[in-house]
């Protein structure tokens, strides 16, 4: 016992591990500060575009709507043993930030010592293109140090939040600096718990954030690019779950959870439409994304024994009113967020895969236990990165559960980084490493 040790990866339990999950520096600068192979680069014919868009299917959190539904082609769906071919490995900082990816370059957040550290990879062999470091540091004892969000790409700009509230705008081929905000410190507030989580959004001309906050200022809309304020709403704490932009009633809106309260916004002037009360066990914040169902019906989901709730959106004189329509216990998405495709519900039921019929929320089937990992989809299929680095494929078959595939894709520890995809290339990380695969069909 005196080699192992125990670590938390999201249950109320902590697991035995030979080595905690933490990224070691010093490998990762001399790494860094080797000569990069020089390997093909992937056809782009717009790789000299000033704006770098020549593809953006995953330029924001769980990809370019938020629905972590991957169309931009089809992707290989029989993975070998050893699983799909790997285009590069290489180490990275700390932390829990996911990947974007925009024409030839992918974007991150890690950890460095005391430095919070913006990277920009190359697709083609994952070395550093660009670096952007801050002093900037958050831990917590369950979930490490580190930055917990995801990078988002608009019109050649890039934006980042970290872990205290540090929000940064860049242009995205060179790392230029535009303009930067502490998001928390001008809003009078204290990071939560688990550290900032919520990744920007972008509507139009606005970038939505939700640093909380008692003046007003819970929500935000800010001039892209400028950074200056343009309307901010509400009161309250803000959760863990990012801002959805979601077209319901024909309407589209910006649905936001503050604690204890899912809110819509018009999102062009911050007017509130309707409030849904949202109360999850031992007063924790919302963590999973909000599922449009069908054109006025919502799913909300959550861990901590909360499970998912749909509700209607009803028209009421000029007020939109909520109504429950079902629950289930079979649903609570304590890290992760459930995937709607064909009528059918799949998500991570605490740490065991699980399909739901999304009219009424019955229960199809239950599958493996992946660890509070992440999934997204692509192709009929669902792509679980598991919180030990084990990547798996699954059919989306509401009839039965079929995982056609699974292997060790990443070594290192708790992995809780969304998968990216783009190209049909595969971006994957967590606390300790950061790979490629290539799921394009030859």
């Amino acid at each position: 016992m005196a080699c192992n040790n125990l670590e938390w990866r999201g249950g109320g339990i902590p697991k035995i591990v030979w080595n905690k999950s933490q990224p070691d520096i010093n490998k990762l600068k001399k790494q860094r500060s080797n000569p990069i192979p020089t390997v093909p680069a992937l056809d782009d014919n717009s790789s000299s575009n000033k704006n770098n868009n020549s593809s953006t299917a995953w330029s924001a959190f769980r990809g370019i709507d938020g629905s972590g539904i991957y169309t931009e082609e089809s992707i290989l769906t029989e993975w070998p043993n050893e699983g799909p071919p790997l285009l590069w490995k290489k180490l990275i900082g700390g932390g829990h930030a996911s990947f974007t990816v925009a024409g030839q370059l992918a974007f991150t957040i890690e950890q460095q010592e005391e430095n919070e550290v913006v990277i920009a990879v190359s697709i083609n062999d994952g070395s550093v293109k660009w670096s952007y470091e801050y002093p900037a540091k958050f831990e917590e004892y369950f979930g490490g140090i580190g930055p917990r969000t995801n990078p988002l790409w608009s019109e050649g700009l890039l934006y980042t939040m970290g872990a205290v509230g540090h929000l940064h705008c860049f242009e995205s081929n060179s790392g230029k600096l535009l303009w930067k905000k502490n998001t928390t410190e001008e809003n009078g507030v204290q990071p939560p718990y688990w550290g900032v989580s919520t990744s920007p959004v972008i509507h139009k001309d606005m970038l939505f954030i939700t640093p909380g906050g008692d003046q007003d200022n819970a929500i935000i809309a800010l001039d892209k690019k400028t950074g200056e304020k343009k309307w901010s709403t509400l009161s309250g704490d803000q959760t863990y779950s990012t801002p959805a932009l979601l077209k319901i009633n024909n309407q589209l809106q910006l649905v936001v959870a503050l604690k204890g309260k899912f809110v819509g916004l018009n999102p062009d002037t911050g007017k509130i439409l309707w409030t849904h009360p949202w109360r999850i066990f031992m007063n924790n914040y919302n963590i999973a994304q909000p599922t449009r169902l069908a054109d006025d019906t919502l799913l909300i989901s959550a861990g901590y024994g909360t499970g998912a709730e749909s509700f209607k959106l009803i028209k009421n004189d000029n007020e939109l009113k909520t109504e429950s329509l079902w629950k289930s216990k079979s649903l609570k998405t304590k890290f992760s967020s459930p995937i709607l495709w064909k009528g059918h519900l799949y998500g991570l039921n605490e740490n065991r895969l699980s399909c739901l019929d999304a009219e009424d929320g019955s229960l199809k089937w239950r599958g493996n236990k992946y660890g509070y990992g992440q999934i997204i989809a692509a192709s009929g299929h669902l792509i679980i990165l598991g919180d030990a680095g084990d990547l798996s494929l699954v059919e989306m078959n509401p009839q039965k559960f079929i995982e056609k595939a699974t292997f060790k894709a990443l070594d290192g520890g708790r992995t809780w980084s969304y998968p990216a995809l783009s190209k049909g290339l595969l971006f994957i990380k967590n606390s300790r490493e950061m790979a490629c695969y290539d799921l394009r069909i030859k």
